[in-house]
């Protein structure tokens, strides 16, 4: 059996050192990634010193490898109280008890090489060839200090795993836990030893499961639910048991038929191989019967599925919603409300700006909803997404950024007060964010969780392109249908008018009643007037572009709009807030640019009562054309900004169709006019509204010849 062990000393080393690598560069951005690396590597050298105590060698080596391996088991003791330590960020609050962890082992290491430790060699032991017998004397004081700092750290884990939350609770625990396994497993074999008892050391064949676990704590960024790992255990530990008992039969069966057939040694050979086929099949079993699996899980943790199969059902059913808003709607309320969130956000970026904005959200008050500002396109989590291409996750930023970069995004997600960023991916683009609150209950983002996420953000992406596709088809065939009407209309109604109005003029003064010449010719007055203002309007919308431009200061294109809607402004006792750069010039037809921001004006004062407050604003902005590629080009955006009544969701969608209208006498085609004349000019105008609050327009031009 001596070899045996001896080999699986070296397994353990091997171990030991592949989990020191892990450990280190996936925390190479915190201080316990090389602190936990050489506390594993003095681990991984105790191990392969220790394996020697089964390998025959001569006194004067044997000595020299015992000394070794004590001074590195005496070596990892401080340096794994440190790394527990910065696993916690508490290094400066325990730094005394730090320095005194390295100073109480060096002194210890002074007097072992001084040789007052190991007083010489036990040999010929019945499980190993040799072993070194220390002073008794200093020997408590050696044990004292390895438990000591051991569990002194544990305590430490255990103070702050209270106030910890999400996946820092759950690594610290599952790392105390790995702990004490490893714990166990090393002082089953050296208590015994110590104390003279005759057992095989056993426990160096589960100690590569222990040290693999700890490696799956101290790498992996997310972590499985504790509820899958109880039930997969559970399937395991089922599995072991039949196979155990099966050989365990087997076994006894064959000493009752031949009682000489196998010795002590041999039985011990064949316990172990039945321990490592058993757990080989407990690897692939839930592979092999994963009903088995779900049916556990089911059964003991339904609550954690009841979610999981709602948001699964949820998925089922965006895709038959007609409407984009109902899509993002559904998958905002029902993500939000199955997984107990304390927000939901889903952003959806702009065509032309490159910005992405709130289009739905849950769990947010109006209040809220107004100080979340939206992502910029070349904000830190947006660059994120679009290089790693998968939920950006708080908790996993310290062991996957370097510092700056995790400060940038981690103001970012404060300012949105989100833990997880999901991307929305559609044509190998980022056309939106789903971006998630905490847990409720505190917990963290399980990898089943954020792999259920990803799906869904999946499926919400195609359905978003798939209806943008079908409304731009809609919308075509609409401008189409309504050229079309508009020229007809144009047709019938424009050769008849001036001589209707003509008659209209003169019938005063040629008819002989006084009383029906003044109602008739008010009535074709006002009618006439009313078919020569939506014809006119029609034309507007449905001619070609005729663009006739020329080079203009923005402030000066504001202030004429401003006074052409003042008497307005002063009957209703509006307040005016300008915020103009004066230094920008736009390159646009003057006429049609005043009629929108006439337009938008004359739209803000409809909407506010005596009293209200309007904010025209213009500035510079560099934006990515269509938000598509590379290349930048420089505009001037012009926001017309009021506090009245705002606008539905509904509303929104729909504000710029031709005829949509809420007003009493309006025709519905300002904002259609408006809209393209901005795109005649290669500009966009957007819209962003919250009910109550107020509504703004954003016009983005290209900035002219002249401007900064």
């Amino acid at each position: 059996m001596t070899p045996l062990f001896y080999y699986m000393l070296l397994a353990s080393s091997a171990t030991a050192t592949l989990v020191a690598v892990a450990a280190f560069w996936r925390n190479r951005y915190q201080a316990v990634g090389p602190l936990f690396g050489i506390a594993m590597l003095n681990a991984a050298v105790w191990m392969f010193g220790f394996a020697q105590y089964f390998h025959p060698m001569d006194e004067t080596q044997a000595l020299a490898w015992g000394k070794l391996t004590l001074a590195t088991g005496m070596l990892s003791t401080p340096f794994l109280f440190h790394s527990m330590c910065a696993l916690v960020d508490r290094i400066r609050r325990y730094r005394i008890w730090i320095i005194c962890a390295y100073g109480l082992t060096l002194a210890l290491l002074i007097l072992l090489w001084q040789g007052w430790l190991i007083d010489g060699l036990r040999q010929h032991l019945p499980n190993m060839d040799h072993y070194v017998r220390y002073n008794r004397r200093l020997y408590p004081i050696l044990s004292a200090h390895i438990m000591f700092w051991q569990f002194g750290g544990v305590v430490i884990l255990m103070l702050n795993t209270k106030a910890a939350t999400g996946y820092k609770r759950l690594q610290l625990i599952y790392f105390i836990v790995a702990w004490f396994g490893i714990f166990l497993t090393t002082n089953s074999v050296i208590i015994p030893i110590e104390y003279g008892i005759n057992t095989l050391p056993f426990g160096f064949f589960v100690l590569p499961l222990n040290l693999a676990f700890l490696a799956y704590v101290m790498a992996k960024a997310r972590f499985a639910d504790p509820n899958v790992a109880i039930a997969r255990v559970l399937v395991y530990a089922f599995t072991l048991l039949i196979v155990v008992a099966i050989s365990l039969l087997f076994a006894a069966g064959v000493g009752l038929v031949a009682p000489g057939f196998m010795n002590s040694q041999q039985v011990a050979l064949t316990i172990a191989l039945v321990m490592v086929i058993s757990l080989l099949l407990t690897a692939v079993s839930p592979r092999l019967l994963p009903q088995a699996e779900r049916i556990v899980q089911e059964r003991l943790f339904a609550v954690q599925y009841g979610y999981q199969d709602a948001l699964m059902g949820m998925m089922r059913t965006l895709s038959r919603l007609p409407e984009i808003d109902q899509v993002l709607t559904t998958l905002a309320d029902g993500v939000q409300s199955q997984m107990q969130l304390t927000r939901a956000l889903i952003l959806l970026q702009e065509p032309m700006s490159g910005e992405y904005r709130v289009e739905a959200q849950s769990g947010l008050d109006a209040r809220e909803l107004v100080e979340v500002l939206g992502l910029g396109e070349d904000s830190a989590i947006v660059r994120w997404l679009r290089e790693h291409r998968e939920a950006l996750v708080r908790d996993e930023l310290p062991r996957r950024v370097p510092g700056a970069v995790m400060h940038r995004l981690t103001r970012e997600l404060n300012r949105l007060k989100v833990s997880v960023c999901v991307p929305m991916l559609a044509d190998e683009r980022l056309i939106g964010v789903f971006c998630l609150g905490q847990k409720v209950s505190k917990s963290m983002f399980y990898a089943a969780d954020l792999h259920l996420l990803e799906t869904l953000t999946s499926e919400a992406s195609l359905v978003v392109r798939y209806r943008r596709m079908q409304e731009e088809v809609v919308r075509k065939n609409k401008l189409m249908e309504l050229g079309t009407v508009a020229a007809g209309i144009a047709h019938e109604i424009r050769n008849p008018l001036a001589s209707i109005k003509t008659f209209a003029q003169l019938l005063p003064s040629k008819g002989e009643d006084p009383e029906f010449k003044n109602e008739f010719s008010k009535l074709v007055a006002k009618d006439v007037d009313r078919i020569s203002k939506v014809v006119e309007s029609m034309l507007a919308f449905a001619r070609p572009a005729g663009v006739k431009v020329a080079d203009y200061w923005a402030v000066e294109l504001i202030d004429e709009a401003v006074l052409l809607v003042g008497a307005r402004f002063k009957s209703k006792e509006i307040h005016l807030k300008k915020e103009v750069a004066r230094d920008l010039k736009l390159r646009v037809d003057k006429q049609q640019i005043l009629q929108v921001l006439v337009n938008l004006l004359n739209n803000a004062v409809d909407a506010l009562g005596p009293g209200g407050t309007i904010r025209v604003s213009a500035s510079a902005r560099s934006i990515n054309d269509f938000g598509i590629g590379s290349d930048r080009r420089e505009f001037v955006l012009i926001e017309v900004a009021d506090n009245g009544v705002g606008m539905t969701a509904a509303m929104r969608q729909r504000v710029f169709e031709p005829f949509f209208t809420t007003k009493k006498h309006g025709t519905g085609l300002g904002l259609s006019i408006s809209q393209k004349i901005i795109h005649d000019h290669g500009g966009v105008i957007t819209v962003s509204s919250v009910e109550g609050k107020g509504t703004a327009f954003q016009v983005n031009l290209p900035l002219g010849g002249a401007g900064v």
